[in-house]
C-alpha cells in the first residue's frame, strides 16, 4: 500500500493500515436492511419512503431513526429492535459481495495490516461473519465508542487499537457515511458501489476512489 505521508514530519509512529466496513461492503446486505427498516417503521405507524431509508443506510442505528423521520420520537428503540428481528430473519439469504474473500486473502498474502470496523450489533455481526465463513477476522466493533458514523469515533478507535496512523490509512466502505467518517478521521476513503449509492453521492462525501465492488480492489490497497 502506498504511503503518501511517509515524509510528513507530523505523522505519528503508527503504521498504515486498511479499515474495512462489513455490512454492505463485504456482505451484500443493504437492501435487506432497507426492507427490514421499512417494515419496522410501518408497523410502528410511520409511512416512510424506502428511498429515504436507503439514503440513511450506513449510519449508526442510533442516528438512523431520527434522521429518517426528521425528528426524535418515543419508541425509537422499539423500531430498531423490530428492524433487527426482521433483518436476522432473512440473514440466511445474504451473500458475499463480489471479491470480498479474495480481497481479504489478498491483504493477508501481501501482509497488509487490516481490520474490520463495524457498528453492527453482536447478533447481526455474527450473521454477517457467517456469510463470509471467516470467524478469524481481525475486528473492532462499536462497543465503548461514543458516537456512531458519520462521526469518526469508530475509525479512530480501530486505528488506535491496531496501531494505525489514520492519516496513512484507508477506509473502504459502501456508504457516504463511511466516507464522511473517514474524512473526519483524516483517513483516505475508497468506496464500493455495491451498496447502491451513486458516484456523485460517494464523491461528495469524500470518496477519493470508487469501484464496483471489493473485487476491484484486489492488489490495489
Amino acid at each position: 500500500m502506498s504511503d503518501p505521508h511517509a515524509s510528513d514530519p507530523h505523522a505519528s509512529d503508527g503504521r498504515p493500515g486498511v479499515l474495512l466496513d462489513l455490512d454492505g461492503t463485504l456482505v451484500d446486505s443493504v437492501y435487506q436492511h432497507v426492507v427490514a427498516w421499512f417494515e419496522a417503521f410501518r408497523d410502528h405507524g410511520h409511512d416512510v419512503a424506502q428511498a429515504r431509508i436507503h439514503a440513511a443506510i450506513g449510519m449508526g442505528g442510533d442516528r438512523l431513526v431520527p434522521w429518517v423521520l426528521g425528528r426524535h420520537v418515543d419508541g425509537a428503540g422499539d423500531i430498531s429492535g423490530d428492524h433487527k428481528r426482521r433483518f436476522l430473519a432473512v440473514a440466511d439469504g445474504l451473500r458475499r459481495t463480489s471479491g470480498a474473500l479474495e480481497l481479504l486473502e489478498d491483504l493477508e498474502v501481501r501482509e497488509v495490516p487490516y481490520v474490520i470496523a463495524t457498528s453492527a450489533g453482536s447478533e447481526e455481526r455474527e450473521a454477517l461473519l457467517d456469510v463470509l465463513g471467516r470467524a478469524d477476522l481481525p475486528l473492532i466493533d462499536s462497543e465503548g465508542v461514543a458516537s456512531s458514523k458519520p462521526a469518526p469515533d469508530l475509525l479512530m478507535a480501530a486505528c488506535e487499537r491496531r496501531g494505525f496512523d489514520p492519516r496513512r490509512s484507508v477506509m473502504v466502505g459502501d456508504a457516504p457515511w463511511d466516507a464522511l467518517a473517514a474524512r473526519a478521521a483524516g483517513t483516505a476513503a475508497v468506496a464500493v458501489r455495491c451498496g447502491g449509492f451513486g458516484d456523485d453521492t460517494l464523491a461528495a462525501a469524500g470518496a477519493e476512489r470508487i469501484v464496483d465492488d471489493p473485487a476491484g480492489l484486489v492488489g490495489q490497497l
